[in-house]
């Protein structure tokens, strides 16, 4: 599949009123106003016609192509949780990442991050250095990279570690001024919360007891 191909198919998917609808949300650009769930649809397809290291050239293209559905693409045929030497693929997305403009890029990229810190959790080394930053949307990124320590049943020693990292920072997002950043952290907390309810119960207690204290996180 060529670029030209891939882009006449996104525009003949397009909506008007979609278009107009995006535009209210996320300002002036190149939208054709895509269904989300027609996007996800040719998604699929793609990236069983589309081998690598094909489909990576493919989605940097979609990404630099300057149309709002191309970047969705774009990171939606990198998210696959089996991707063979995929050190390339985690440094792309990560560059993506600090380009983002909009949480709904973000989002799609994270959701095709986050396969790939589960596949190599020394890859947590970036979201920690994320949830620090000064950026909301890198901080939303990194409880959304972070997503598969809380969803994971049985955990490895590996993955307990990293997930006791992660609750190290969440406070901080869990009372973020943003709350496209809050509001990630609260979901990160109720999954956790069916999986490890006594984790979960430790980071509420903690945080009501440093609300009724603030004078003791200042000390």
């Amino acid at each position: 599949m060529t670029l030209d191909d891939a882009l006449r198919t996104l525009e003949g998917e397009g909506d008007a009123a979609r278009v107009r609808d995006l535009e209210s949300r996320f300002g002036t650009r190149r939208f054709w106003g895509v269904a989300p769930d027609r996007l996800e649809s040719l998604a699929r397809e793609w990236r069983r016609s589309v081998p690598f290291p094909e489909r990576l050239e493919l989605a940097r293209h979609l990404w630099t192509s300057g149309v709002f559905e191309g970047r969705l693409m774009a990171a939606k045929l990198l998210t696959q949780a089996r991707i063979a030497e995929d050190g390339e693929v985690w440094t792309q997305i990560c560059d993506w990442l600090s380009e983002a403009s909009s949480w709904a890029e973000l989002d799609a990229l994270a959701a095709a991050g986050a396969r790939r810190v589960g596949a190599e959790l020394s890859r947590m080394e970036q979201v920690h250095a994320l949830a620090a930053s000064g950026r909301a949307l890198d901080r939303r990124a990194a409880i959304l990279l972070a997503a598969p320590l809380a969803k994971a049943e049985h955990p490895s020693e590996a993955e307990t570690a990293a997930r006791e990292a992660v609750t190290g920072w969440l406070p901080d997002l869990l009372d973020d001024p943003d709350k496209d950043v809050a509001r990630p952290a609260e979901r990160w907390l109720r999954t956790l919360a069916k999986h490890d309810p006594a984790s979960a119960k430790a980071i509420r207690r903690a945080r009501e007891a440093a609300a009724q204290n603030p004078e003791s996180d200042e000390a």
